[in-house]
C-alpha cells in the first residue's frame, strides 16, 4: 500500500520530481485556508476535480478564472486547467504508457498512444477506478 504525498512548493515555478505519480494515489490536499492553515484531507488524484469543487468551490464553467491556491502557488488559470496544473505541477500525477514513455498530461499520452507501435488498451499504469 502507497503512502499519501504532498509537496513543499513554495509558488509557481516550483515542481515536483518528474519520476511522478499514479492518479489513483493518495494526496494530502494543501489548498490554503486561510490563516496558515491548509485543508489537508486525503484524497486521491482522480477525485481531485470533485474534492474541489465540494471542499473548496471551485465549479463553474470550464472559462471560470480562479487562483491556485495549492501552498500559496497563486497563479491564475481557468477551471478547467487549475485542475490539470495542479495534477501535473504539484501533486507530480505522470501517465505510462507501454513502451516506457512518461507524459504529465493525459491528452498528451493519447496522442502518443495513436502512433506508438507497443501501445494497447490498458498497457498504461495509470488506470482509473470509474
Amino acid at each position: 500500500m502507497s503512502g499519501f504525498y504532498n509537496y513543499p512548493s513554495s509558488g509557481p515555478g516550483v515542481s515536483v520530481s518528474r519520476t511522478g505519480h499514479s492518479i489513483n494515489e493518495m494526496f494530502q490536499c494543501m489548498w490554503d485556508c486561510g490563516h496558515g492553515l491548509h485543508c489537508c484531507a486525503i484524497i486521491r488524484g482522480h477525485s481531485l476535480s470533485d474534492h474541489l469543487r465540494e471542499a473548496h468551490g471551485i465549479y463553474g464553467s470550464d472559462k471560470t478564472r480562479f487562483w491556485c491556491l495549492w501552498n500559496s502557488c497563486n497563479r491564475e488559470s481557468n477551471k478547467d486547467s487549475l485542475v490539470r496544473h495542479i495534477k501535473e505541477t504539484h501533486m507530480g500525477i505522470m501517465y505510462v504508457c507501454g513502451c516506457g514513455s512518461t507524459f504529465s498530461r493525459r491528452d498528451t499520452l493519447n496522442k502518443h498512444n495513436q502512433t506508438c507501435p507497443t501501445s494497447a488498451p490498458f498497457s498504461r499504469r495509470d488506470t482509473l477506478n470509474c
